[in-house]
């Protein structure tokens, strides 16, 4: 009888251990595994050379170029959003005889946003639509208009201080 009873005693706290998830002789230890992401590249392809050549008549003209096109990728691994800006350096050479208008927006000696895109996008091609006004007053002559793009991140967060 004592038999009996040691038998199912043992099976009894057999049955325990195993509902309980105890594993006898077990030793529990963890461990962690930490990295670091790091930013990849946020570039803009240099945007192609456009000309043209029109005849003066004394009056203003409005020219339709081809495209200005480029390619933007933004690995960052932030969804800030982008923003492409555009100046000419030379502006007040050319000024008097022509204005230049990329995707609507007036290129001058300052800093014009000509596209901007407000979520993350790994790789996008643009293609901006160029207009030249020729002024009336235009003095026959050639005149080139260089232009210095940026590319820069959309800043959602303000710094308080």
């Amino acid at each position: 009888m004592f038999k009996k009873y040691t038998t199912l005693f043992i099976s009894a706290c057999s049955v325990f251990y195993l509902s309980c998830g105890l594993t006898a002789f077990a030793d529990i230890t963890s461990s962690t595994v930490t990295g670091e992401i790091i930013s990849g590249d946020f570039s803009i392809v240099t945007p192609n050379d456009l000309d043209f050549s029109a005849h003066l008549t004394g009056q203003k003209q409005q020219l339709s170029l081809k495209p200005i096109q480029t390619k933007i990728t933004d690995y960052r691994g932030r969804d800030e959003g982008w923003q492409v800006t555009v100046k000419s350096s030379n502006f007040d050479n050319y000024a008097q005889n022509y204005q230049l208008l990329i995707n609507g927006q007036s290129v001058s000696k300052s800093e014009n946003i000509v596209y901007k895109n407000n979520k993350q996008i790994l790789f996008k091609e643009i293609s901006l639509p160029v207009k030249v006004e020729i002024s009336d007053k235009a003095k026959a002559g050639s005149y080139g208009a260089s232009l210095e793009w940026n590319l820069q991140p959309n800043i959602k967060n303000s710094i308080k201080e």
